[in-house]
């Protein structure tokens, strides 16, 4: 099951260290990262994204293959509209996901003081020492959702 975490770091280089830590462990295939994104605060208390990550809506794909695959004993017809079914569900569930991780990013950025960088991931993974760890050795602070 993925999850959303913050990691707020005192500068963008320890910011970027950090986004490079949780890629390099997605590559590795230690976590599932689905999206990033890093956030920044001014000096005067503005926010901008400095970067994001994503691999892509998987709600609305996985959606549209499952109902596309129960659908074929009805045939072409059956399929296509199993998928099509799927597909609205899918794509359902991954506006809900949108709407936690807006709730989940206000939470974040109100924790953040100006002058620091948050990276915001949502990963699934194996157990949750090996993010926490990883951040707060470089000087990260971890929220979670």
């Amino acid at each position: 099951m993925s999850t959303y975490i913050g990691v707020i770091f005192p500068d963008e280089a320890k910011a970027d260290q950090g986004s490079r830590v949780l890629k390099d462990l997605h590559a590795g295939g230690s976590i599932a990262l689905s999206e990033m994104v890093v956030l920044v605060r001014g000096a005067t208390g503005t926010l901008s994204v400095k970067e994001s990550f994503n691999e892509g809506p998987l709600g609305m794909a996985a959606g549209a293959l499952i109902g596309g695959l129960a659908g074929l004993p009805g045939g072409p017809l059956g399929a296509v509209i199993g998928a099509t079914g799927g597909a609205l569900v899918g794509r359902a569930a991954d506006l809900i996901n949108r709407g936690d991780l807006s709730k989940f990013l206000d939470k974040v950025s109100r924790e953040l003081p100006p002058g620091n960088t948050a990276v915001i991931t949502e990963v699934t993974e194996q157990t949750l020492e090996l993010c926490d760890t990883r951040m707060r050795a470089i000087g990260g602070t971890v929220i979670r959702a």
